[in-house]
């Protein structure tokens, strides 16, 4: 099968990155090829941790002298990580 990277397709470049089995069967499947697949990792750990070229922006806030951060969010991560890993 052939593999086209989605986000290549949606920018209107060809796409294909690679193949994988059975090799025989010409139709496509979907991936992400590494370049985007970098820049859309990028955007999570943005989005995420407030990450901007690696460094942590301020995205804590100051409550009556705590520092409150999204537990929601720390804990959604740290429940999929344990279901990837079969925890």
């Amino acid at each position: 099968m052939t593999v086209v990277c989605s986000w290549c397709r949606h920018e209107g470049l060809a796409g294909v990155f690679g193949e994988k089995a059975p090799f025989e069967d010409r139709r496509e499947t979907h991936g992400i090829c590494p370049s985007h697949r970098i820049q859309v990792r990028a955007g999570w750990m943005e989005a995420r941790f407030g990450l901007v070229n690696g460094t942590q922006e301020s995205t804590a806030q100051e409550v009556g002298g705590y520092v409150v951060r999204s537990a929601a969010h720390l804990w959604g991560g740290l429940r999929n990580l344990s279901r990837k890993a079969g925890l």
